[in-house]
């Protein structure tokens, strides 16, 4: 139970957790009164009312649904979108009521989207989806469950010749989304986000996303990036400038939207033969930056990565198979001429 503190004024007051929203936000409800004994009352009367609300008589469906819709304002679409994508599959646990819902249930759950062969990313968010909406609902247990493995993950970069073979051949678009994305690490729904407004010199302003929109069937400019960290300045080169070139304030850069720059990228890769997806061009860009020696934070700016970003050297920053024979051969150069 909350305990009352006194204030300034003489009265007392409660704070009571009532829920966290989509960003991970924890919201309080405040009680005072003359007494402790009568804020703490008002406080415990929340308590309960609230659980008994949320909890009581509610299905996982029809908690999954409070949840989403009790953050419908903080929810960007394509977040809204793959959130009721998850909510799609929760039909053989649907109707179960949360205060009866077993780790058994869980799991046997996440064993049928696992035979349905549903990656383990999937897997995971429509698991995040659940637990997120029954700690919303009032239900904070801990359940036991084993989720799927993720895929081993390539062990190395893209090498530069692949890149500037995939750049060569590819149309005047396609050439600027893959300039930006390997020699700049734009993402491609900031890519596809880019005005000419957005230039300044020799500076261009990433401040924007595509996204799916909150039905899935078409595509919203979004004025805010994916992440906070996303929110930067990068700075281009002659060259850059040049493939670019000039059009009207509101004209978009890259006038394709993401799933467009996917096509057109895999069949770019068929007709080149080189199998690199178009995110490994953010993986050639850390990596590169690493093999030159420059600073991680610099890297960690120009990328949208928060600064001493894990994930940024967990996924990101990887050998490059040249630059590593390079180095080993300059290497047993030295120990030859020495031993």
């Amino acid at each position: 139970m909350a305990i009352a503190k006194k204030l300034p004024s003489g009265n007392w007051r409660v704070k009571v957790y009532s829920h966290t929203d989509a960003n991970g936000k924890k919201h309080y409800e405040s009680f005072t009164a003359p007494t402790k004994q009568q804020a703490e009352m008002a406080a415990a009367k929340f308590s309960n009312d609230i659980n008994h609300n949320r909890a009581d008589d509610i299905t996982v469906g029809q908690a999954v649904d409070l949840y989403i819709k009790a953050n419908l304002s903080v929810l960007s679409p394509s977040t809204l979108n793959g959130y009721r994508s998850d909510a799609k599959r929760l039909k053989p646990i649907a109707n179960i009521r949360i205060r009866k819902l077993t780790s058994n249930d869980l799991q046997l759950y996440i064993n049928s989207l696992i035979d349905k062969n549903l990656s383990a990313k999937t897997i995971k968010n429509t698991y995040g989806l659940i637990r997120t909406s029954l700690k919303f609902s009032g239900i904070d247990q801990t359940y036991k469950v084993h989720m799927p493995a993720n895929p081993i993950k390539k062990k190395v970069a893209p090498e530069s010749e692949d890149v500037i073979k995939l750049f060569n051949n590819a149309s005047h678009y396609m050439q600027i989304a893959i300039m930006l994305a390997a020699r700049h690490s734009l993402r491609r729904g900031e890519i596809c986000g880019l005005k000419y407004k957005d230039l300044d010199g020799d500076m261009l302003y990433v401040h924007s996303d595509v996204v799916k929109s909150a039905d899935g069937r078409s595509w919203c400019h979004k004025e805010t990036p994916k992440t906070s960290t996303s929110n930067r300045v990068i700075y281009l080169s002659q060259k850059d400038l040049e493939l670019i070139g000039t059009g009207e304030s509101e004209d978009y850069i890259v006038p394709l939207v993401p799933n467009s720059i996917g096509t057109n990228f895999d069949r770019l890769k068929k007709r080149t033969g080189v199998n690199i997806r178009f995110h490994d061009l953010r993986v050639y860009f850390a990596s590169i930056s690493a093999a030159m020696g420059i600073p991680e934070v610099f890297t960690a700016t120009q990328g949208g990565w928060k600064e001493n970003s894990q994930v940024l050297r967990d996924h990101y920053k990887k050998p490059i198979a040249s630059i590593n024979e390079g180095y080993a051969r300059k290497l047993n150069d030295y120990f030859d001429n020495i031993m």
